[in-house]
């Protein structure tokens, strides 16, 4: 049940987001939606409120004409001696005057005024969703599919990634799905999206759609192949000729039928939803070897596995040999490992009241200043260690794990994934660029030397960390931290450490952050005799072993 509730907040968005225009945003972060969504509860409430003051109303109006009728209907059965009688003369004139006012001002009076006011206040909120959440969450959906290569006759149905959640998508989802996958130059999908609105096209619907979904089709042809666009020009003509608009599914039908064996010709020919998985992968971009590594295309071969281990570690602190930490190597150069079972759910418990109300849509690093990004969409918040003494109770444990010193680390910062959540391929290093237009805050500090990522929460699918270079997809779990060093020894920006989160498909992934600074870690962390952006510990025994010879 909590599962088809998830689901349901990414496709229930798809299926009717029409809110005033206002600046919140929620699509970005579960939290956030989470909380909306009960505000639909009271809004519910309010209409019930509307539906049952109305019925009421009409329930009374209905009595009174079913009184005036049979009043009526006596007096034309009675005819003109109806009239003698001067009790019915005033019974009529009464309902004349009196009573057929009193209706007339019942029948204008705004009924339900109260409760539609206290609704259209909830409707404007600042922290309710506004049109845009619709094109976000969209694109949240269209990110999943593109990603992990979801097939789209699945996610129609409620299938995402092999699992089932009952919840179906109907013709007039799937066209906005793909009017909007044709403007994010998504062609193959918006194809994909456009025979899947034309497969569940219901009667009463045909002629409404059947049309859009052809010229949809047709402009589309036209953008993936020139070739295939002769005579798309006639079919434009002709659809111009049928009556926009049209509600009964008998209007226009010979054109409809000519519409539907259109359709049938213009994808006689198919079209491949996703493109064949590259077997060449030094040719890939950052994002295509980013996109890979999420879908499992790329992954460690057992021998680079064969050297990894998994342990104990004591040696950074005395406290350790009674509480030694559980690590899992992940890889030796650069460094990446994963402790497990490191941080407690009472420490959880209070970042997240510590976070309550304060999460914001996270930034990317600009040209000249954090800037709002499609290329991370989650919502964040910043706790400075002076906020609480379990920071700083995580702090030191951090400190144990990684044998860095923490006085100069940045603060907190606490981080929530909503609908296709993601953050794609990026280093956590800054490069020269930000300290030259001084984005980076105390850059005094330096550097950030290495990073410490907790996971908060599981998630039921989706959301990995992806090491495009190291081969390596880190699966959220509960209570374990990832910990790597973004600089080479030399305090050169190592790129292999480039990653990123891969989008949710379903649940809410909580994590948090804790980028160490590089000042004062010498003692910790020296820098080698050679420059090691440039060189490995092995070339240069090769080196020296070949002067010796």
């Amino acid at each position: 049940m909590l599962l088809k509730l998830k689901l349901f907040g990414l496709l229930a968005v798809l299926a009717a987001l029409c809110w005033s225009d206002v600046t919140a945003e929620f699509y970005s972060s579960v939290h956030a939606m989470s909380k909306v969504f009960r505000y639909e509860q009271q809004m519910l409430q309010h209409m019930q409120k509307f539906i049952a003051d109305n019925e009421s109303k009409l329930d009374f109006l209905r009595a009174r004409l079913d009184e005036f009728e049979r009043e009526r209907s006596q007096a034309e059965q009675s005819g003109v001696t109806y009239f003698e009688s001067p009790l019915n003369k005033y019974l009529l004139s009464k309902r004349l005057t009196l009573d057929w006012e009193h209706i007339a001002n019942l029948m204008a009076a705004a009924t339900g005024a109260k409760p539609l006011s206290r609704l259209q206040r909830l409707r404007q909120r600042e922290d309710m969703p506004n049109p845009r959440e619709l094109e976000g969450a969209i694109d949240g959906l269209l990110r999943l599919q593109y990603i992990y290569r979801l097939q789209t006759k699945h996610v129609a149905a409620g299938i995402l990634d092999g699992v089932s959640y009952g919840t179906q998508l109907n013709a007039q989802h799937c066209l906005d799905i793909a009017e909007q996958a044709a403007r994010d130059e998504h062609l193959q999908l918006a194809h994909a999206w456009l025979l899947e609105a034309n497969r569940r096209l219901l009667d009463k619907d045909r002629a409404k759609l059947l049309p859009v979904i052809l010229e949809q089709l047709v402009k589309l042809k036209a953008r993936l192949s020139q070739s295939e666009s002769r005579g798309m020009n006639n079919t434009l003509e002709m659809l111009k000729n049928i009556e926009p608009g049209s509600e009964s599914p008998l209007d226009n039908w010979e054109e409809l039928n000519q519409v539907q064996k259109q359709i049938e010709e213009l994808t006689a020919n198919p079209v491949d939803e996703h493109a064949p998985l590259p077997e060449d992968l030094t040719k890939l971009s950052d994002f295509e070897l980013y996109r890979h590594t999420c879908n499992g295309h790329i992954r460690p071969t057992p021998s680079e596995l064969r050297q990894l281990r998994c342990g104990y570690m004591t040696e950074t602190h005395p406290f350790l040999l009674l509480a030694p930490l559980k690590v899992e190597e992940l890889s030796h150069d650069p460094l990446l490992v994963l402790f497990h079972d490191v941080i407690y759910q009472s420490e959880i418990d209070t970042l997240m009241r510590l976070a309550k109300n304060k999460i914001h849509r996270a930034t990317v690093t600009g040209h000249n200043s954090s800037v709002v990004s499609n290329a991370r969409t989650s919502q964040f918040t910043f706790l400075p260690k002076t906020r609480h003494k379990v920071l700083r109770t995580i702090d030191q444990r951090v400190a144990d794990m990684t044998d860095l010193h923490l006085e100069y680390a940045e603060d907190h910062q606490l981080a929530n994934y909503g609908i296709g959540g993601h953050y794609a391929q990026h280093m956590d290093w800054f490069y020269p660029i930000t300290f030259e237009t001084k984005q980076v805050s105390n850059p005094e500090m330096g550097n950030r030397i290495g990073t410490v990522l907790f996971y908060l929460s599981d998630v039921e699918q989706g959301g990995a960390t992806a090491f495009p270079a190291l081969k390596q997809l880190l699966r959220p779990k509960k209570y374990a931290a990832a910990f790597w060093y973004n600089l080479h020894a030399s305090g050169v920006g190592d790129a292999r450490t480039m990653h990123g989160a891969c989008p949710i498909i379903v649940g809410s992934k909580w994590v948090l952050n804790r980028w160490i600074r590089e000042f004062v870690q010498s003692d910790r962390r020296p820098c080698y005799q050679w420059d090691d952006s440039k060189l490995t510990l092995s070339q240069v025994l090769e080196l020296t072993g070949s002067q010796l010879e």
